[in-house]
C-alpha cells in the first residue's frame, strides 16, 4: 500500500509539473546568454571550426521535422514578395524556399543559410520573389535542404498550403 502511494503521489507530481508553463504553443529560444557576448564567441567559433556559420542555434521543433516553416501560417494568402521564416538543421544550413502553384508548377524560388547547420537547428529568413500566381488560387509553400553532394538534389521537406492574394 505504501508502494502505491509514493508512485501515485509522484505520477500526479510529474503531471503537475509537465503542465506547468505551457501554453499550447511551439517556443524557439536563442541559445546565446547576451547579444554582445553571442556575436564574440559566435564569430570566435566560426574561425576556430573553419565554418562562416554563425553558431546561435535555435531549440529543435518537438516533432522531429528537420526544417519547420514558421511564417507565414498555412492557408496564408500570400503576394509576391514573400518572407518565409523557419528553423532548420540541414547540412550546411542552406535552406531553399519554392513558390508552387496549384498544379505544382515553380513561380518562384530563393536560397538562403540558416543560422547554424546539421546536426544544430538554426533559423533561417528568406525573400521569395515569384510570378504567374493566380488570385484567389491555392498554392504551395515548399522549403528543403540540399544533398552536400551535388548541392541541388532536395532534402528534409516542409511545405505549407497557401492561397494567393
Amino acid at each position: 500500500m505504501k508502494g502505491l502511494g509514493i508512485t501515485l503521489i509522484l505520477g500526479l507530481a510529474c503531471l503537475g509539473v509537465a503542465g506547468c508553463g505551457s501554453d499550447g504553443g511551439t517556443t524557439y529560444v536563442l541559445q546565446s546568454p547576451s547579444a554582445s557576448a553571442g556575436s564574440s564567441s559566435a564569430s570566435a567559433s566560426a574561425s576556430a571550426s573553419g565554418s562562416s556559420l554563425p553558431t546561435t542555434t535555435v531549440t529543435p521543433p518537438d516533432n522531429n521535422f528537420k526544417i519547420v516553416i514558421d511564417s507565414p501560417d498555412g492557408g496564408t494568402a500570400i503576394g509576391s514578395p514573400v518572407e518565409v521564416a523557419g528553423t532548420a538543421s540541414v547540412d550546411k544550413g542552406t535552406v531553399v524556399a519554392v513558390v508552387l502553384d496549384a498544379g505544382g508548377a515553380e513561380l518562384g524560388r530563393a536560397t538562403t543559410t540558416a543560422s547554424a547547420a546539421k546536426p544544430e537547428f538554426g533559423h533561417f529568413n528568406v525573400t521569395v520573389s515569384f510570378s504567374g500566381a493566380v488570385s484567389g488560387q491555392k498554392g504551395q509553400l515548399k522549403v528543403f535542404g540540399v544533398s552536400p553532394r551535388d548541392g541541388t538534389t532536395p532534402t528534409s521537406y516542409y511545405f505549407i498550403s497557401v492561397r494567393f492574394a
